[in-house]
């Protein structure tokens, strides 16, 4: 917070220690410091090292410019430094002022003289101070003040006085709490629906103005109630627009410059109101009431530290982490066993409601956008959410972007793929070629709309028709900017369908008009490539696993439907992933048509085929109509290490498709690559690096007391299946022990 904490006293008073003891040291620029960083100890002529001052000025240019740049972040800063006289405190002052910090001096003028000489005698040998020194700052602490401007505190008041504890609000009947407003009057005023009640509190959470179109209003209405005790009002943001605005500063915003300081100009404000105003905000508010301690923060904290008075400013009003964090569910993670509510406004990209967790409420509802003023109303009875609407917000100006789909034929998509720096060809028999994005697209993350198309695509070349063809590629959650959360939140259509997502590798049976045959394919290549076992695993399985009737039918219906199959291709012995499966299986995933345009069958198709031919397809894991259902399931499994299973399919209503890897699969799937590089006797150090829980090192451990031709024939299946035997042994030993 914006805490400034002067030392002041002579050398050897004790300054540093007491820093130490008060646990300090990170929050500190200390002179002597700065000094050893300038010049190190040099000789005196009496032969001793010692600190050189003759460079102080560069010192406390430096010392200024890292206290300046700390400010701007509204750090909280102890300078330990000697501050003998009152010019030296003084110098403090406007960076004070245009911080808006508090300035505090601890004063250790109290130490006599005699224990200053005593204990910088025994300093290590470069920080002693020469004692004629000592003697003359002495004498000027006799007669220098500290300023009045400044609070003076003894390192015995210190730790009482300089600690954050929440204040009592038990004498109001109830507190009223509001979010973002953003210059949104008419929701506000629908709430308060007239005056203030004197016998209760209003808190604003920030971003009072900018974006809405009744600045003026919301303005004049906290100009007429600045000197209202009942009203608290937590700087935001965007209300640090108003306070550069209010003291005439250079404010780097468009939509304040644009849109809101007109405004606020045509309106006739008076700027010294303005700035007697903005000099009102909070930085935090935190309370108890009726038993219950609330914090209430614009940006939102990810956990209550231990010293609130630490936290800077800017984390306060901008919050912790990035803006995409759910610092919700963080607050309540990192605050188990903690009894106290987190309010805050700011961020909210995941549209949780009001309540986003146990204890913790967010009250961004985008009023600016034609969303809702969120209010909490707390009383002894407990808490009340409430949700305004706003009908009066400015148009987005924001034009989407139009994609236009090429009306490409077959010949000119060739075309394409042919000039593709990322997609590969390989010409196979029967004169079928499949087109895959290369490695290089893979690594470089280069994706455009020809090469997602190039996955599993197989052409007959002579008569020009897709015999095969599988998914478009589509991406991990967070892999790429489209699947990210932020970009999620706002472009997914629901309902947003999950499907559970197997373990195996892709293969689909096409079909070839020319041959009047199936056609098997697999990882670019079809089964009458026999090197390639994958392809011609597929066939293998496929004939395995029905009779003659049936894959007379399959033919039938692949041709006639001009469709491919999609299948996961589950083979536990040949074939292990990550997984444990008991048998091998193909599981029908999809029907996709073969047509250049992606298009699929809808489920119950599937599954009615599915039925029909006496197999398993993918399961339908859940199906959600609103982001809030979706984004709390997202939540629970993305973090539930025991689900055993790869992962899930998202699939939203215009057909968009991301995935979503599990904690359980992406752990075993790290140490397969762990398990390699031991059995190889590559170095692991990348690896060792994010072992980040304690299974992790104990396997990593087990791993390398193995024998490495038993780890390198391994799977990495069957290498779990022995750690995890391996430990229960230990786990029956210690209760045979115990």
């Amino acid at each position: 917070m914006r805490t400034l904490v002067l030392l002041r006293g002579l050398p050897g008073a004790g300054k540093s220690t007491w820093i130490k003891e008060q646990g300090l040291e990170p929050y500190t620029l200390s002179a002597d410091q700065i000094r050893l960083l300038t010049q190190p100890p040099q000789l005196s002529v009496n032969g001793k090292p010692e600190i050189s001052s003759k460079h102080d000025h560069k010192v406390w240019s430096l010392l200024f410019e890292l206290l300046t740049a700390r400010m701007e972040r509204g750090d909280f800063t102890v300078i330990d430094a000697t501050h003998v006289t009152s010019k030296s405190i003084s110098q403090y002052k406007s960076l004070a002022t245009s911080y808006r910090y508090r300035v505090y001096v601890v004063d250790f003028t109290q130490v006599p003289l005699e224990t200053a000489l005593l204990q910088n005698r025994g300093r290590e040998p470069h920080k002693v101070v020469k004692e004629s020194v000592l003697y003359q700052m002495n004498e000027r602490l006799k007669t220098e003040k500290v300023p009045s401007w400044v609070t003076v505190l003894t390192p015995e008041e210190y730790p009482a006085i300089m600690t954050y504890q929440p204040r009592s609000f038990d004498q109001y009947e109830a507190i009223h709490v509001f979010g973002d407003i953003h210059g949104c009057y008419t929701a506000l005023n629908t709430y308060l629906q007239g005056d203030l009640k004197e016998n209760e509190l209003y808190i604003f959470a920030g971003d009072l103005l900018d974006r809405g179109i009744e600045n003026k209003e919301v303005l004049e209405w906290m100009l007429a109630h600045r000197e209202c005790r009942n009203v608290i009002v937590i700087e935001g943001n965007h209300d640090q627009h108003l306070y550069k605005y209010a003291h005439e500063e250079k404010v780097r915003s468009n939509m304040f410059n644009r849109h809101t300081a007109p405004e606020i100009a045509e309106a006739g404000f008076d700027l010294k109101e303005l700035r007697k105003f903005v000099r009102t905000f909070h930085q935090l508010t935190y309370f108890t009431y009726h038993g219950q301690t609330f914090l209430v923060t614009h940006g939102g904290l990810a956990h209550l530290p231990e010293e609130l008075l630490h936290v800077s400013a800017q984390q306060l009003i901008h919050g912790v982490g990035e803006y995409s964090d759910d610092i919700d569910h963080l607050f309540v993670q990192n605050t188990s066993g903690l009894d106290i509510i987190q309010i805050h406004g700011h961020r909210n990209l995941y549209r949780l409601p009001i309540q986003a967790a146990e204890r913790s409420y967010n009250l961004e509802g985008q009023v600016e956008f034609g969303g809702q003023l969120r209010v909490l109303k707390i009383t002894a009875g407990g808490i009340e959410t409430h949700e305004i609407d706003n009908p009066v917000y400015r148009a987005s100006e924001n034009k989407q972007p139009v994609f236009v789909q090429p009306n490409l034929t077959l010949d000119d998509f060739l075309a394409h793929l042919d000039q593709h720096e990322y997609v590969q060809e390989l010409k196979l028999p029967h004169d079928i070629s499949s087109f895959n994005f290369t490695k290089k697209a893979f690594s470089e993350r280069q994706w455009d709309e020809i090469n997602v198309k190039a996955r599993g695509l197989f052409i007959n070349m002579t008569s020009k028709q897709i015999v095969s063809r599988s998914y478009n590629k589509f991406f991990n959650i967070d892999e790429r900017p489209e699947t990210r959360m932020q970009h999620l939140v706002n472009h997914l259509q629901f309902p947003v369908t999950v499907y559970d997502k197997a373990n195996g590798y892709l293969g689909t049976v096409g079909f070839n008009d020319i041959k009047d045959e199936l056609v098997f394919t697999s990882k670019s290549y079809t089964s009458h490539v026999k090197q390639n076992q994958h392809a011609a695993w597929v066939e293998e399985l496929f004939y395995a696993t029905f009779d003659d009737v049936q894959v007379d039918y399959i033919k039938s219906y692949v041709r006639d439907n001009h469709v491919s199959l999609v299948f996961e291709v589950i083979l536990p012995e040949k074939d292990p992933h990550i997984i444990t499966y008991d048998h091998d299986q193909l599981i029908l995933l999809d029907i996709v048509k073969r047509q250049l345009s992606y298009e699929k069958e809808p489920f119950a198709e599937v599954k009615r085929l599915s039925e029909q031919l006496g197999m398993r397809c993918k399961q339908q894991v859940a199906v959600f109509h609103d982001w809030t259902s979706f984004y709390k399931w997202y939540q629970s499994v993305s973090h539930d290490d025991t689900i055993k299973e790869e992962g899930y399919v998202i699939e939203d209503n215009s057909g968009f498709m991301t995935k979503l890897k599990l904690p359980y699969y992406q752990f075993w799937k790290q140490m397969r690559s762990i398990k390699q590089r031991v059995a190889d006797k590559r170095s692991t150090q990348k690896y060792m690096q994010a072992l980040q829980t304690a299974e992790q090192a104990r396997f990593y451990t087990w791993l390398l007391e193995q024998d490495p031709v038993n780890v390198r024939n391994c799977s990495i299946i069957e290498l779990r299946s022995q750690f995890e035997q391996t430990e229960a042994g230990h786990l029956n030993n210690d209760g045979i022990n115990a």
